[in-house]
């Protein structure tokens, strides 16, 4: 409406804002307002956040913006109902394509206990949300260049910058080169843009692999009637040494690894995601893949 349009206005007139790419959003919190919420499934919300009109968020690829849950942070140690008082922050990647104008989209899982998503779950359509960007934001960029061949890790919602580079990889004119998607989920009703994924898969004229691994525990048996489809490979268990020994791109200096998930994917596959090394023992680094063949989400 007419109201966050006149902030927008008077902020745009005010102190320029510093920003650390190409990113409509500053390195600084900036307030957007909540347009619409959409539930996307079971645990699951869409987000559209307004922007000001013909402006898109243009967010570089594989890059994340944060989101601040006022007083929603908690004490070290503490339970779900421990807050400090403090703020809590949270990374964030849009699913929405960058050329999208005057709003954006987030996905987001719905945790038990989960501070932030419980926050956004119950804001009413108009209140305004705080967000920046800031470079440690910005991960591996498209074109990847030198690398041929992509294999996409993700697990949960960690499939949106996945998402971001997929948009990229299967859309840009001239861009033939194969990628390969092993997407781990606790069962095949988690699976999030499943649609939009095997929409994907079957134009992309056998460049994009699919393979959704579903399953609570690594033994975990095959759900009912889950089975391999044209556009996609069902696997049960967890997203391990034998299923990327059998489905990702081999270790090679042009190969490109993309991880996303939970803190357990992290240090199981590759070592957590703020060190750019990889853990010794790791799946990965086992495999023979070396930390310049592996971006962590």
């Amino acid at each position: 409406g007419g109201r966050w349009q006149i902030s927008l206005t008077l902020l745009a007139m005010s102190e320029p804002l510093d920003h650390c790419s190409s990113c409509y959003l500053p390195t600084s919190w900036l307030s957007l307002p909540l347009l619409a919420k959409k539930e996307y499934n079971y645990d699951s919300t869409l987000y559209s956040f307004g922007l000001p009109e013909g402006q898109s968020l243009n967010l570089p690829v594989c890059a994340c913006i944060l989101l601040l849950a006022p007083g929603k942070g908690r004490k070290a140690d503490g339970g779900k109902d421990d807050f400090d008082g403090s703020d809590a922050v949270r990374p964030y990647t849009p699913v929405s394509d960058n050329s999208v104008l005057g709003k954006f989209d987030l996905l987001i899982k719905r945790y038990d206990g989960g501070a932030v998503s419980q926050y956004l779950h119950a804001l009413p359509i108009g209140a305004e949300v705080s967000f920046k960007h800031i470079k440690f934001n910005i991960k591996a960029q498209y074109p990847f260049a030198g690398k041929t061949t992509f294999t996409l890790i993700a697990a949960g919602t960690g499939i949106a910058p996945m998402y971001q580079a997929l948009w990229k990889l299967m859309g840009t004119e001239g861009d033939n080169r194969k990628v390969t998607l092993i997407y781990g989920n606790k069962s095949p009703e988690d699976i999030l843009l499943k649609e939009e994924l095997d929409g994907w898969a079957s134009r992309s004229a056998g460049r994009l692999k699919i393979v959704h691994v579903v399953g609570n525990q690594p033994d975990d048996p095959a759900p009912p009637g889950w089975a391999d489809t044209p556009t996609y490979t069902a696997e049960t268990g967890w997203v391990d040494e034998a299923k990327l020994k059998k489905h990702a791109f081999p270790p090679a200096e042009d190969t490109l690894v993309f991880v996303c998930g939970l803190p357990g994917m992290y240090a199981a596959l590759c070592g957590p995601r703020n060190e750019k090394e990889l853990k010794d023992g790791s799946t990965l680094q086992k495999l023979g893949y070396t930390a310049d063949m592996v971006a962590k989400m």
